[in-house]
């Protein structure tokens, strides 16, 4: 799986979920306000594609990825598991929709630490939490994650978007990834950008894609 790891903080959650655009106590249902329907057997049917630095499709291949019976809980909070077997979240992973139907967190597996990869907010580019990465000592890194308050079209649907990006202690930005959602529908598109190698100025080119083509909900 592509993505960035994120830690925010609980205070920062609570405070947000306060003015949560589309609060839902049903926030993990099958409801028109649920950021991911998360009800076992709802299946989603993306298009996935790859590319070269220079633009040019890799491959592309047809993805079904489904809310499988699994379940499991972290700091009473309950994690659904989902398949996605040749795209972005793989096998044996999991995600959930936080109680003000606000945040998305995901885990690669049971073993793995809970993340942050989409989230609603107040306005346009606005940082909804950042931590350093210290996987190399000598060059400390920076996840951070935006959320942006307008809506984007994307394939007929009307989606919020969260925009994550690292970088290194130079401040290039070796890694990016973009979430649009659909509330009612769950995620409509994924981007993935990496450093383009044959640029030398901080540029990323699209290294992945995963666009949604059609969804049933049970």
């Amino acid at each position: 799986m592509k993505r960035i790891t994120l830690i925010t903080s609980a205070l920062f959650i609570i405070m947000f979920a306060a003015c949560s655009k589309t609060s839902s106590t049903s926030n993990n249902s099958n409801s028109s306000t649920s950021l991911f329907p998360l009800k076992a057997g709802n299946y989603w049917k993306y298009q996935d594609s790859s590319f070269t630095a220079s633009g040019s499709l890799q491959a592309s291949a047809s993805d079904s990825t489904f809310i499988n019976k699994n379940t499991t809980s972290v700091n009473g909070v309950t994690f659904y598991g989902i398949t996605d077997s040749i795209g972005w979240f793989g096998t044996g992973g999991y995600v959930t929709v936080d109680p003000s139907n606000t945040y998305l967190y995901g885990m690669d597996s049971l073993n793995a630490s809970d993340y942050l990869f989409f989230a609603l907010a107040p306005s346009d580019g606005y940082l909804i939490g950042s931590n350093s990465d210290f996987t190399n000592p000598a060059c400390i890194g920076t996840d951070a994650l935006y959320g942006f308050a307008s809506t984007y079209k994307v394939n007929g649907y009307t989606c919020y978007r969260s925009y994550g990006m690292y970088k290194d202690c130079n401040n290039n930005i070796l890694n990016a990834y973009v979430y649009y959602v659909c509330p009612g529908v769950g995620i409509v598109r994924i981007e993935d950008y990496l450093a383009n190698p044959n640029v030398t100025t901080n540029t990323l080119y699209m290294d992945y894609s995963q666009t949604l083509q059609s969804y049933k909900l049970n």
